[in-house]
């Protein structure tokens, strides 16, 4: 397809060639007409620290893969994948957005480009539900941030490749960069990083600074440079003097990084290549790359400049080439381990032995003014037809699938059926009240209707566990302006948590109050900017407060229903109890809470009733969740961190039609027992923070005395933090980690060197500290404002959550007083 591609593979040692890429097919028709084998296929996901450029790779991406046929741009707001109108007028990835593209021709690439921000952290956490694998975007100016160190450890089981970004920038330092990597995430791990490419300056003319122009490709030992006037053009040359040189020890140093883990990589290096670097192969050495990048042995590090279109088509090839394909990567995690499961090169996830099971993850729901709902999925295993009878096995239900289609950010394109490996929309009517996010959805991959064909008590049965949500931390008080305007408000609500389950609403039976909780300042600005201007909810908000909830110190009294037409139900409320032995544990929202059922004996071997059990069990916990949510004694806040037992000899009528009875039985039971329990067998739960602080030396004393005083923090660690500066381009310094793994020196400009040489000498300027502390989110709302004033306007911070904790009694009743 590409020219380029061309020289990828076959990594010839020709001289200077100019080459101008060109597409040659049109991308859309390949989406609809080819489908790559699972083989040829990548599920991958940008992560990254908010502004490490994730928005403007990901556009470089598609224009050179003939998505495109112009490059979007954040700052003037024209980008495919940012394309609500807030992503576009602030600048940032606000939702998760997923495009489907060609690369070489047989690779398809279905990409997932998430936030940076903290506040829709959600967002990367049910993107990397569904993707196999991670490109982490690095800012070479900043290096490893809080961010980075967020979506490192929650893609931990993910391999990977980095993408160290931004190399024409003043201050850019890829030794740095590498080295942050690798005293973050490797230091004290089996996992190595492996360098494809490294940076190549060019002196400028007129200035004499060294120009960030291209990269040096490590394995095929040639200099790629680009055009800076035509972003389709690069000049590939042999190369000479010290970036030969350094091009050499980057590949011994690949060599003995990789024959660590690799035995067939050892045996190549000293029969076929007679123990001589030079000799071997770059078929051998992409080989082992690929296999120990799947193994999670090693990550694949590039470099380049995506706003100067510097470097995207190598990390391209990198995807496609190191990454794994589906039936590679990790097999989903199921709710019944007991049900066998294999990859299989043309199915995908074989479940049971069964060719025809088709496994599909509902991970994202969103409402298109012109389709309404649509779901997003990923197939796991099998065919996905449309018109097909789907099976919920969340929620027990049944429903014809309409037309399915194939994402393009804010377009899409119709298509017949999704194949295993590939992500794309559920569309129609029938979805409506049928699917959320994180169901589980069953077909039969040949039959429009042959779900009688699978085994009710293991395939049927079959669920992916659910995506983690973590609890909301601020909430704002949101009333209709008008009595009329009460039942769009409610709607626009249900939307708007449909859409995005880390949003969640509470009510207070006693005051009427309607809460939308989010996580964090700006995750709310946006949902209450979605309500006014989208979903055209004519309501008034309230002033932002922290998201306090309320918990049980002890077990309630047992509370049992029976009565003579066949109910029986016995529960009792207890705290953080999710995991009972003999018992099946249901999560209750996004609240910590569990539905825990012990095993019940005269319904385990078979069930006879009309009524499907996943609805007897769904109804039970609607009830319990509502419950709960009712709050507790000491501010009628939701309850956190419980879990409802119910004990096994609970029954129902064997000619039940519906599970209405249920919820009212069973709601009333959960109520009765949290009545029961006293004023002070509640606990005040608020949420806890981690604080990442970096601030000059020299203001540490008056930051951590008001730390400790004002915020009510714990100080976990006061550690240094020094900006090295880096060897002028004379000098042979360079850094070596292990004794094996060889990382260039930076060359940097001579305006550069000078600033450097002038800032070191005041040793104060340089030295900063970093501090990590743990503190009430209560306590730190206004913290912008007063680390200005502590730090002269020098200190910076982040913050995430933790976990919710209980109120210390010396600040218990100030804060029940504040509400």
């Amino acid at each position: 397809m590409w020219k380029w591609s061309a020289y990828r593979l076959a990594g010839r040692r020709t001289g200077i060639n100019r080459i101008r890429l060109t597409v040659i097919c049109s991308a859309c028709k390949h989406l609809s007409t080819v489908r790559s084998s699972l083989s040829k296929v990548r599920n991958i996901g940008i992560i990254a620290h908010i502004d490490a450029g994730k928005t403007t790779t990901t556009e470089r991406m598609l224009y050179y893969a003939g998505v495109s046929k112009h490059i979007g741009d954040v700052d003037t707001g024209d980008t495919i994948t940012d394309f609500l109108e807030q992503e576009r007028s602030r600048g940032i990835t606000i939702q998760s957005a997923a495009i489907s593209f060609p690369w070489r021709d047989s690779f398809t690439v279905n990409l997932i480009d998430t936030p940076g921000h903290i506040d829709f952290t959600f967002e990367v956490i049910r993107a990397l539900k569904v993707i196999d694998a991670c490109v982490v975007i690095l800012d070479a100016v900043a290096g490893v941030e809080a961010q980075t160190e967020k979506v490192w450890g929650q893609s931990q089981s993910k391999p990977k490749i980095c993408f160290i970004n931004k190399m024409d920038r003043m201050g850019a330092s890829f030794n740095h960069t590498v080295n942050d990597l690798i005293g973050n995430f490797m230091q004290g791990t089996t996992s190595k990083p492996v360098l494809i490419n490294i940076p190549y300056y060019e002196k400028h003319p007129a200035s004499n600074d060294y120009v960030f122009q291209g990269v040096i490709d490590v394995i095929n030992e040639k200099r790629l440079t680009w055009n800076p006037e035509d972003p389709d053009e690069i000049t590939i040359d042999d190369l000479d003097g010290i970036s030969l040189k350094q091009c050499n020890r980057c590949k011994e140093s690949m060599i003995e990084t990789l024959t660590e883990f690799d035995e067939d990589l050892v045996q190549h290096f000293l029969e076929e290549a007679e123990g001589d670097y030079s000799k071997v192969s770059a078929q051998s050495l992409n080989a082992s790359i690929r296999k120990l990048t799947v193994q999670n042995k090693i990550v694949p590090i590039l470099c380049g400049a995506s706003f100067k279109n510097i470097g995207v088509q190598p990390l391209l090839d990198a995807v496609v080439n190191y990454l794994p394909s589906p039936i590679e990567a990790t097999l989903p995690e199921l709710n019944d381990k007991d049900i066998p499961m294999k990859y299989d090169p043309k199915v995908g996830c074989l479940v049971n032995d069964n060719k025809n099971f088709c496994i599909a993850f509902a991970f994202k729901v969103i409402t298109d003014p012109i389709r309404g709902k649509q779901v997003y999925v990923r197939i796991y295993s099998g065919r996905l037809n449309s018109g097909n009878t789907v099976y919920n096995s969340t929620t027990g239900e049944k429903f014809k699938l309409g037309k399915l289609l194939v994402p393009h950010a804010g377009t899409s394109q119709p298509v017949d059926v999704l194949t295993a490996g590939q992500i794309g929309l559920l569309t129609g009517s029938t979805i409506e009240n049928n699917v959320s996010t994180g169901d589980t959805l069953l077909s039969h991959s040949l039959k429009k209707d042959g779900l009688k064909s699978f085994d009710k008590k293991k395939e049927l049965t079959l669920k992916i566990n659910p995506i983690f949500i973590p609890p909301p931390v601020f909430g704002v008080s949101i009333e209709p302006r008008t009595l009329s305007n009460k039942k769009s408000m409610e709607n626009a609500l249900n939307t708007l948590v449909t859409e995005d389950p880390s949003l969640s609403i509470t009510q207070n039976d006693e005051t009427g109050q309607t809460v939308l909780n989010g996580m964090g300042e700006l995750h709310l600005e946006i949902a209450k900017y979605r309500l006014v201007n989208d979903l055209k909810a004519d309501v008034e908000f309230g002033q932002l407060m922290v998201s306090y909830k309320e918990t049980i110190n002890s077990e309630t009294n047992l509370e049992t229903y029976e009565s003579d037409d066949g109910y029986k139900f016995s529960l009792s409320v207890l705290p953080n109890a999710a995991h009972i032995p003999n018992c099946a544990t249901y999560p209750l929202g996004i609240n910590d809470n569990y539905l825990v059922m012990k095993n019940n004996v005269k319904y385990d071997k078979e069930w006879r009733l009309q009524v499907p059990l996943e609805s007897i069990i769904n109804s039970i916990m609607a009830s319990c969740i509502v419950g709960l949510q009712r709050g507790g004694k000491l501010a009628n806040f939701p309850l956190y961190g419980c879990s409802i037992k119910i004990r096994g000899d609970w029954s129902v009528p064997l000619d039940i039609e519906t599970p209405q009875e249920i919820l009212k039985i069973t709601r009333n039971l959960v109520l009765t027992a949290l009545d029961d329990l006293p004023t002070d067998g509640y606990a005040l739960l608020e949420p806890i923070m981690d604080l990442d602080l970096t601030i000059p030396q020299s203001d540490v004393g008056t930051v951590l005395q008001d730390l400790a005083g004002a915020r009510k923090a714990q100080v976990l660690s006061i550690e240094d933090e020094c900006s090295p500066i880096t060897p002028a381009p004379s000098s042979n310094a360079s850094f070596e980690n292990n004794e094996r793994i060889y990382i260039p020196p930076d060359v940097i400009s001579t305006l550069h060197t000078i600033k450097d040489k002038k800032k070191s000498q005041d040793a104060t300027f340089n030295m900063k500290k970093n501090i990590k502390a743990r503190v009430p989110l209560r306590e730190i709302t206004a913290y912008t404002n007063k680390l200005r004033s502590l730090s002269q306007g020098r200190g910076e911070f982040n913050i995430e959550y933790f976990d919710m904790e209980k109120v210390t009694d010396d600040r218990l009743q100030s804060i029940l007083h504040d509400l």
